[in-house]
């Protein structure tokens, strides 16, 4: 028997349990389906505890993951593979603070843009994101940055506000990626 502390263990337990993935499955089905009322969801797709969605106003492609504490009170729509690391807050359609003499409680809200978060995105830790924003494809939004404008494919955004610092693929690679994501959203597509 593996020792339990070993890498070799977790490997076994996660591949090898049909309890554990059947507990798994039967949860995202329960989230889905009763508790947060998703506009569409892809295959494969993963929410971590504590999270708060509003319901009615998320679509999300396929093998996602949103982790834990995260916090999406706004129109979204995520491509495939998206990564939403915990504590990430997506928000828009704020009180109006705009009507001079009005409380802004009782002034009621602005519109409410989506966010639109597009294919192979990564959002780092506790960053905040702000609607009417378009990550684009490729694009990795790094811990506790805050985004009010739009990101560029491929970009690498940082700081409060987000700012580019870095281009994830270049050239040669970024053909070459961009390629293996078009074969296999032809593999989503025949599936």
């Amino acid at each position: 028997m593996p020792d339990p502390l070993s890498n070799d263990a977790c490997k076994l337990t996660s591949r090898k349990c049909p309890l554990k993935r059947l507990l798994k499955r039967l949860r995202m089905w329960f989230l889905q389906t009763f508790r947060y009322r998703f506009v569409s969801v892809g295959r494969d797709f993963y929410i971590g505890y504590g999270t708060h969605i509003r319901s009615g106003c998320v679509s999300v492609g396929d093998h996602c993951y949103i982790g834990n504490h995260c916090h999406i009170a706004s129109q979204v729509q995520m491509g495939n593979w998206v990564m939403v690391a915990s504590n990430v807050s997506m928000v828009g359609g704020d009180h109006d603070f705009h009507q001079a003499g009005m409380p802004s409680v009782w002034a009621g809200r602005s519109e409410n843009r989506p966010i639109v978060i597009e294919d192979d995105a990564w959002i780092g830790h506790g960053a905040i994101i702000m609607h009417g924003v378009r990550i684009g494809e490729g694009a990795i939004v790094g811990a506790g940055a805050l985004v009010t404008h739009d990101v560029p494919p491929y970009a690498i955004v940082v700081n409060r506000p987000a700012e580019v610092v870095a281009q994830r693929f270049e050239g040669e690679q970024l053909e070459l990626h961009r390629k293996a994501l078009d074969e296999l959203r032809q593999q989503l597509d025949r599936k």
